[in-house]
C-alpha cells in the first residue's frame, strides 16, 4: 500500500460517522429524496420502526436523516432518538404542510416562528432564516389529526391564528426544548412546504399517504400515489403537487444547511 493510499485509509477511519452537525426528521422518504441524493457515505440502520441515515453534505457537513412515520409520539421518541445517539447541533422538523392563509401558494416554504397545538400548548421558535418571496416565517399549529376539508382550516386558522397546519412539529420542538440546562443546547427549527392552499381540499383518500402514512405506506408514499392515478384522475395533480413540493423544499433545505453549518463552524473557532 502507498504512503497516499495509507494516508485517505487513516483520514475515512478517523470521520466520526456517529456524531452529526444537522438532524432532519420527516415523516416519509418522499419529503426528504433530493436531498438524500445529495449524501454521500450514506449509512443506514432502522430503530423503533423509523429509518435512520448519515452521510455528508458537501463533503465535511454531517447529516443526520430520520424518517419517522406518522404520529406525534413517533416525531417525539424519534428525536430523543436522534439527540442521544447523534448530538446534533441543529435539529429540523420537515415535510409536507397544508396552509391556513391566502398568502401561501402550493410549493411555498413557511418556517416557524411558533409552534402551537390545539390543546393550548405552544413554544416560541427562534429562527434565523429571514423571509423572502416564496418563504414565510410564521406561526404553525400542530393538529391531532390532518385536516381534511377547507371547514376544518378555517376552524384551525380562526382558533389560532396559525399560517400552516402539520402533525409533528411541535414534538420534535418540545424535545429540543426540553434538553436539561447543563447539556449543549440544541437549535430547531420547523419547516413545511404547502401542498394545498387554504382554499383548497385534498382527496379524502389522499390525505393519509401525503400526511400521515402508515409503517407500510411510509416509503412509497408517492409511488402509491401514482398507481391510485392511473385509475383516478382526480389524483393526478396531487402527483405532481408532491414532487414539485419536495423539489422546492429540499432546494431551500440545503441552503439551510449550509447556512446553519457555517453557524456552526464559527462557534467552533
Amino acid at each position: 500500500m502507498t504512503d497516499r493510499s495509507q494516508q485517505e485509509n487513516d483520514d475515512e477511519s478517523s470521520i466520526d460517522r456517529r456524531s452529526a452537525d444537522i438532524g432532519i426528521i420527516c415523516t416519509h422518504g418522499d419529503e426528504i429524496g433530493p436531498l438524500l441524493k445529495l449524501l454521500d457515505r450514506q449509512r443506514k440502520y432502522i430503530d423503533q420502526g423509523a429509518t435512520f441515515r448519515g452521510g455528508f453534505l458537501d463533503e465535511a457537513i454531517r447529516v443526520a436523516v430520520a424518517e419517522a412515520g406518522a404520529g406525534f409520539a413517533r416525531h417525539r421518541s424519534v428525536a430523543q432518538t436522534l439527540l442521544d445517539e447523534h448530538h446534533p447541533t441543529w435539529i429540523l422538523s420537515v415535510g409536507f404542510g397544508s396552509a391556513l392563509i391566502e398568502e401561501l401558494n402550493a410549493g411555498d416554504v413557511s418556517l416557524a416562528n411558533e409552534i402551537c397545538d390545539t390543546h393550548g400548548n405552544s413554544l416560541t421558535v427562534k429562527c434565523p432564516i429571514p423571509e423572502s418571496k416564496r418563504v414565510l416565517v410564521r406561526k404553525h399549529v400542530v393538529a391531532d389529526t390532518h385536516p381534511h376539508t377547507t371547514a376544518d382550516k378555517v376552524a384551525l386558522a380562526e382558533t389560532t391564528a396559525a399560517a400552516v397546519v402539520d402533525t409533528t412539529g411541535l414534538a420534535v420542538a418540545q424535545v429540543c426544548a426540553d434538553v436539561p440546562d447543563d447539556a449543549p443546547r440544541t437549535g430547531f427549527l420547523s419547516m413545511r412546504v404547502i401542498i394545498d392552499t387554504a382554499s383548497e381540499t385534498v382527496p379524502s383518500n389522499a390525505v393519509p399517504m401525503l400526511f400521515e402514512p402508515s409503517d407500510v405506506q411510509q416509503n412509497t408514499v408517492i409511488g402509491k400515489l401514482k398507481k391510485r392515478f392511473k385509475r383516478d384522475p382526480e389524483f393526478d395533480p396531487w402527483k405532481s403537487r408532491a414532487n414539485e413540493a419536495a423539489a422546492n423544499m429540499n432546494r431551500f433545505l440545503v441552503s439551510v444547511i449550509r447556512r446553519l453549518a457555517e453557524k456552526i463552524d464559527r462557534t467552533r473557532i
